[in-house]
């Protein structure tokens, strides 16, 4: 999920625009060309996307260096080819994973060049280079058009791909070592150090224990999934079929006995029957769960109903598959979802619960399509009764990650820069209840991004992309706060800072009352006590659910994963029940799990 690159220039027309070889350019040349071909603040001018990526010194570089990692790998002649391409794929080490432009650099931004009419040899040799070397790795010609569709950027299709001419240009600067980079992209200085502080968080937690969408869905009498009439969330998924759990206990397996750690339950809800690919998200009852998924002919994203395996006959599953890619997100009010794929689509969550829906085109009456909102969204909703409700989707810089392909994973490293900031677009029904994007406002938050709302709107959640000793770093989440006021049919927003929360961790959600801050955060040898806990770890990774509790401001491991297991992507679901899911990168099998650690934690009475 890289869809930097946007380009300027609609297509390579060659020497009648008076090219110059990107071979004789001066290097401040070559880097303020590179730079301008990136969108880069520069000349005083910033015609960067506003759905890229940010692009400034960490960036560039992270891209410049996955690239070059990338090609050396992919040149090594003493490698048999099909273990370099398997080198592209989710997993190298699953030949039917599919691809990923996750870290290949700049590589994403060219993948869709061959040695066709567009690619000169003499104006655009390492162009040329690279692909005749990618078309001599692959099988086939249908694997090698699998790897181009799986990387190619920028996915969206508002944003134009690069030309020959400006790739050329771009590896020509990063095969130097990007000269000029620091001089021509000057910055303050990026963040040093985090504090703790959660006497605003505290107070917002406390407030929202009876006016946040936890309680108001309660009100509401939104049935959560596989919880009896008027039972305690605590006692939800403890139905049973000839006398044995149908969602079983994480320590009554094999496989997930570590899970759940001392005092708290882990249930399995299914063992998935497909490949995900990037985040799983769920509805607020908790009875949909929706990813992205690769390799089927069906869609390329899947909502899977949970509520098949309480057939009375026998347990069954239902995978309804979408045209769409990934990023799926649900309304806070049980109402709705979104998805990614061609620019972003939503559906009222009513499509999902008729038994006749087995696929999604999007065209249903019950769809419609916003247009291009950014990548890695997440959508809030104002209190209120409104039949037809706005609704804000946040979007911002940010760093992808697939999750528990390579076994060795870590936390990305965040690279926002100064001019970083948050976009929250407006989405407003008409009368009929079709909604389109009515207002885009953007705030700056410099060396901030992977932004996160919570269900309310009144919060975002930031990774902050901070350097210590020359290198960098996360330092934590910052928490803002949103306020909003009006002006005739426009929303007026405004941010200030309410709390931090120092950790390592990925993207950030919200619980629905908004007392917990939920992440997920591959394992080092500092996460374990002794060389000998994280023995079995260091060749395999892991990864585990982490909770932090805004009212005592506890931090907590809330699964206990064995190795090269990858606990990922968690998300509450209204009654306080957290949902994640596990890609057992060993076995190769995907689940999607829930705990009740923060409902414990409530039952403590803090």
């Amino acid at each position: 999920m890289m869809p930097f690159a946007c380009s300027s220039q609609a297509e390579d027309q060659g020497e009648q625009f008076g090219e110059t070889s990107a071979a004789v350019q001066s290097d401040s040349d070559l880097a303020l060309s590179s730079l301008r071909i990136l969108g880069a603040k520069v000349d005083g001018r910033m015609d960067q996307c506003q759905r890229c990526h940010d692009i400034n010194r960490a960036s560039v570089r992270k891209w410049a260096n996955d690239y070059a990692t990338t090609m050396t790998s992919l040149r090594d002649a003493n490698t048999p080819a099909t273990q370099r391409v398997n080198r592209l794929r989710q997993n190298p080490a699953d030949e039917a994973s599919g691809f990923s432009p996750a870290q290949i650099g700049f590589l994403a931004a060219g993948s869709h060049f061959g040695v066709g009419p567009n690619v000169n040899p003499t104006r655009h040799p390492k162009t040329l280079e690279q692909g005749k070397l990618l078309g001599g790795l692959f099988r086939s010609e249908d694997e090698y058009a699998a790897f181009r569709a799986g990387v190619l950027m920028p996915v969206d299709p508002a944003f134009e791909r690069l030309t020959a001419t400006e790739y050329e240009t771009l590896m020509t600067w990063a095969g130097k070592g990007l000269p000029k980079l620091d001089e021509l992209l000057p910055e303050q200085p990026r963040p040093t150090t985090c504090t703790d502080d959660f006497t605003g968080l505290t107070a917002h937690a406390r407030k929202m224990r009876t006016k946040g969408w936890a309680a108001v869905n309660r009100e509401r009498r939104v049935k959560m999934f596989a919880c009896d009439d008027n039972a305690a969330p605590a006692q939800c998924f403890t139905q049973q079929r000839n006398g044995k759990d149908i969602f079983p206990k994480a320590d009554s397996t094999t496989f997930a006995k570590s899970w759940a750690p001392e005092g708290t339950t882990v249930r399995v809800l299914r063992e998935l029957g497909y490949k995900s690919f990037y985040w799983t998200r769920g509805s607020a009852d908790g009875r949909f769960v929706a990813s992205g998924v690769s390799g089927r002919s069906e869609g390329g994203a899947v909502v899977t109903d949970l509520a098949a395996a309480l057939n009375a006959a026998a347990p069954q599953t239902r995978d309804i598959w979408a045209k769409a890619s990934y990023d799926p997100s649900f309304y806070p009010d049980n109402s709705g979802f979104m998805f990614q794929g061609a620019g972003a689509v939503y559906c009222a969550q009513s499509l999902l619960t008729k038994a006749a829906t087995a696929q999604i085109t999007f065209n249903e009456p019950e769809c419609s399509r916003l247009g291009t909102t950014g990548l890695y969204q997440t959508i809030g909703q104002p209190m209120g009764d409104n039949a037809f409700p706005d609704r804000f989707i946040v979007t911002s810089k940010w760093v992808g990650d697939d999750g528990g392909r390579r076994f060795l994973e870590t936390d990305p490293v965040p690279v926002a820069g100064p001019d970083a900031g948050a976009t929250i677009q407006v989405s407003r029904a008409d009368d009929n209840g079709t909604y389109a994007i009515t207002q885009r406002t953007t705030l700056t938050t410099p060396f901030e991004g992977d932004t996160m709302m919570s269900p309310s709107t009144a919060l975002l959640a930031n990774r902050v992309a901070g350097e210590v000793n020359g290198q960098g770093v996360q330092l934590g989440y910052a928490i803002r706060e949103v306020t909003t006021s009006t002006a005739g049919s426009e929303y007026r927003f405004a941010l200030r800072e309410l709390g931090h929360v120092c950790m390592d961790g990925n993207k950030a959600n919200f619980s629905y009352d908004e007392r917990f801050l939920v992440t997920y955060h591959y394992l080092t040898r500092k996460d374990f006590p002794s060389d000998a806990a994280w023995a079995p770890y260091k060749d395999k990774g892991g990864s585990d659910i982490y909770v932090v509790d805004f009212v005592t401001g506890e931090k907590v491991a809330v699964t206990h994963m064995g190795p090269g297991q990858f606990a990922l992507f968690p998300h509450f679901r209204s009654d306080g029940w957290l949902y994640f899911e596990v890609r057992d990168a060993v076995a190769k099998k995907e689940y999607v799990a829930a705990t009740d650690a923060a409902l414990v934690r409530l039952a403590q009475g803090n």
